[in-house]
């Protein structure tokens, strides 16, 4: 992941990823029944982008399809496709060049092309209002900026998060930034990079058989609210709640019982937003104060860096998933935790959180 890759195409960038990831699981290409991709046509600027990546994806001629959001949601996608029983085997394959485009012209085409695209609306923009709403509860920007510097504090400990985005800050610093959309500050929000993420996914059976090392989605849940962001309560996370009590009815687990998390936050006020959601408080703020979200609290959040530290689309959700299970199966170098046997990933996409999805990883059993 880096902030401008200048010296590989979106192909080669996918290509040299995939073979990475191969090599990792110790899996050749023949082995792979179902591949899926994530991406986006605008970003790429072109229609059908994925047609451009089925060979360095490595799905020539095999079962291979497209999901047009984050990585997360094609989690899901092959997890469905293995559940079916027709596969046994599947790969997940998310990635953009942010670079080539730019965040404002890629975020602003979410908007309404009628009423909010004519004004500018984008991710950041959006984000603003968002953190404005959230404001007018109670919430504030000092808040903000603690999560933000503590996000990057941890990312500058993770060989994984994307070069420069982790780094040693003070909350002071993140206010002191250059302002982008008020209350939203430059070291406040995840700054877009280029990038790719592979996830290989496979059947219990499989796993079993194989004797492979793994970590098992124990259950997952989503939900989208309305498009027209005026048309909902931006002060809170409905769709987040909604899809954690779906998650929790269907793995007989709970959002409180988790070991740590993984949270996709584009910006530092969504990760308390997060908070309430997931039912861990009434008050963002409050909690994030408790400490119970630090590396050594009760539930430690984001020890990666989270998004603020890795933050590509399309593939920004995916790595939290990522980073949850090398933390499940003992991996995760330096910012390894003491105890982690249940993990809770949320990921995001659309404006202002528009659409969300939880997953409930777990340890080997």
């Amino acid at each position: 992941m880096e902030r401008r890759n200048i010296e590989l195409s979106v192909e080669e960038t996918v290509f040299v990823t995939v073979q990475q990831a191969l090599r990792s699981a110790g899996l050749n290409r023949e082995e792979l029944d179902t591949v899926v991709q994530c991406g986006d046509d605008v970003l790429d600027g072109i229609s059908i982008n994925h047609v451009y990546q089925v060979e360095a994806a490595g799905s020539f001629l095999k079962d291979e399809s497209k999901v047009e959001r984050d990585g997360a949601w094609g989690v899901m996608y092959a997890m469905a496709k293995l559940l079916t029983g027709k596969f046994q085997t599947a790969m997940v394959v998310a990635y953009s060049k942010s670079s080539q485009v730019g965040y404002s012209p890629f975020t602003g085409m979410m908007a309404d092309p009628y009423f909010l695209r004519p004004v500018g609306l984008d991710g950041d923009s959006a984000a603003g209002l968002q953190a404005s709403f959230y404001m007018q509860r109670g919430a504030d920007e000092q808040d903000f900026a603690e999560v933000a510097a503590r996000n990057r504090r941890n990312g500058s400990r993770n060989p994984r998060a994307m070069a420069g985005e982790g780094m040693e800050v003070s909350a002071a610093d993140v206010l002191e930034s250059a302002p982008i959309a008020e209350p939203v500050n430059e070291l406040s929000r995840a700054r877009e990079g280029d990038g790719c993420v592979v996830l290989i996914l496979a059947s219990e059976d499989y796993i079993r058989n194989q004797n492979r090392k793994a970590s098992f989605i124990r259950s997952t849940a989503f939900f989208s609210d309305v498009y027209y962001p005026t048309f909902r309560s931006l002060d809170r996370l409905d769709s987040v709640s909604r899809a954690i009590r779906k998650a929790e009815e269907k793995g007989g687990c709970s959002a409180q019982d988790v070991d740590f998390a993984e949270l996709h936050e584009c910006y530092g006020h969504q990760e308390l937003m997060l908070y309430e959601a997931l039912g861990w408080s009434d008050n963002g703020g409050h909690y994030l104060r408790s400490g119970a979200a630090e590396a050594d609290g009760t539930r430690p959040c984001n020890v990666s860096g989270g998004s603020l530290c890795s933050h590509v689309p399309y593939a920004t959700g995916i790595m939290r998933l990522y980073e949850a299970h090398l933390q499940l199966v003992g991996e995760a170098g330096p910012i390894q935790l003491g105890k982690a046997d249940l993990a809770l990933v949320h990921s995001q996409a659309g404006l202002a959180m528009q659409s969300n999805i939880v997953f409930f990883l777990e340890g080997d059993r």
